[in-house]
Formats: structure tokens, sequence, C-alpha cells
């Protein structure tokens, strides 16, 4: 009986997922989506620090990093100073359910990644939309681990010349989910701080390794910094692969 159900639950996460990957139903999930992040967007009481140095990038080639777990409202800064421009997604169901969900925010996206298979495919699109003049935003932890950057976000800055700008936000009502990024969910009606760091360059020259560390340190302050404002203890970077 156990060896019965067993199946019976595969067979339906089988049909789920196939399910969810119809466009139709990709895109109702999204509008959905849009509509929850909306309201919370409408209804938090939104700070930004920085808002000068948001409003002077509008137009130009940059590139905006922020780690996975805080992506939610990323699209409040986008939406609200008028950029245009490009997201990475990742091939998944997910990362498409995702872009179709950035789309109705404004963003472009491109599919694949950029610490696997398809990558140079990836870095010559995510290259030649900045060397257009367009936004580029990506999540330089990819699909894990936390808080550790893979190489695309350091090639586009050093290939294009674009400053990185570490993007992060954090709120005062919040739930963090239980999953590998502690992907923060900001809840309607929360006070929200969205920080624009630094723009940080890349030289032709310059050694990848030590832009990596310095541009890792740089982030991870940088999310501290934010939740430290809401009382929100220090989440650590995850494991670094091998």
């Amino acid at each position: 009986m156990k060896k019965v159900r067993s199946k019976l639950r595969e067979l339906w996460k089988k049909m789920w997922r196939r399910f969810f990957t119809l466009p139709i139903i990709q895109w109702l999930a999204a509008f959905l989506m849009y509509l929850g992040f909306r309201f919370a967007q409408l209804t938090c009481r939104i700070r930004y620090r920085n808002k000068k140095r948001l409003k002077e990038l509008v137009g130009k080639p940059v590139i905006f990093a922020f780690w996975h777990g805080r992506s939610m409202m990323l699209t409040a800064a986008t939406k609200k100073f008028g950029f245009r421009g490009y997201a990475i997604f990742s091939r998944h169901r997910d990362g498409r359910l995702m872009a179709k969900l950035q789309r109705m925010f404004g963003l472009r996206g491109i599919y694949g990644s950029t610490g696997r298979r398809g990558a140079v495919q990836v870095l010559r699109e995510g290259v030649r939309v900045i060397n257009d003049g367009n936004l580029l935003c990506l999540a330089p932890d990819g699909t894990g681990p936390r808080m550790r950057i893979h190489d695309g976000v350091l090639h586009f800055a050093k290939m294009t010349g674009a400053p990185i700008i570490p993007m992060c936000f954090s709120c005062n009502w919040a739930w963090f989910q239980d999953r590998w990024d502690k992907y923060l969910i900001a809840l309607p009606f929360s006070k929200v701080l969205i920080e624009a760091g630094e723009p940080f360059y890349i030289g032709k020259n310059d050694d990848l390794e030590i832009a990596r560390a310095k541009l890792e340190k740089i982030m991870t302050e940088q999310l501290w910094r934010v939740d430290a404002e809401f009382g929100w203890p220090k989440i650590q970077p995850g494991e670094k692969k091998n």
C-alpha cells in the first residue's frame, strides 16, 4: 500500500510540474504574483537611500546586483525611477515564471545562466544590452551558494566598463522563507528601506578574484547594514563550492 501511495505521489508531482510549465498557467500565476507584489509595494512605506544616485543612473548602461533572496523590492525601484532594461533568468520553469512576472514590471528577460552551459550566449547578450545603454539586473549568487558571487556579473562589468550598483532592501515586517537563499518577502504595510550602493567598477586589467572578494564583502555588509536597521540577525553566506 505504501508503494502505491508513493507512486501516486510521484505521478501527481510529474503531472503538476508539466501543468505548471504551460505558458497560460504561468502567465496566470505571474499575474497573481504581480497583484500581490504591487499590493505590498503600494501599502508599504518605502524609503530610498541614495535616491539621487538612482535618478542619475536612469537611461545609462548600468548593472544592478542584488542577492537572490532580496529581489522582491527591486521592481519597486525600477518602476518608480523609470528604469527599462533586462534581467537574467534561468530556463527552469521557476525562472520562466519570474521572467513573466518581471515583464509586467518593465524588465525583459535573458534566459540562461552565467555559471553553466550556455553561459557564453548569456554573456554576449548581456554585454550587448549594456553597451546599448540599458540596465541589466542579476543576482550574482545565482542558484547558490547563498551570497557567493558567480563569474557573470564580474565579466559583464569588466567587458563593458559599466558600474555595478549593489542593491538591497529590508523591512520591519517580513517573512524569511526557509530555503537556500533565505528569501525575504516584505509583508503589506511594512516599513521598507531600499539602498543603492556605491558604484563598483572593474577595470580591464583587474584581477577577477580580487574583484569578487571585494564585491562580495561590499554586498554582504550592505545586507547586514540594512537588516540591522530593523533588528534582524546577520544572515551568513553559504559554504563555497569546491
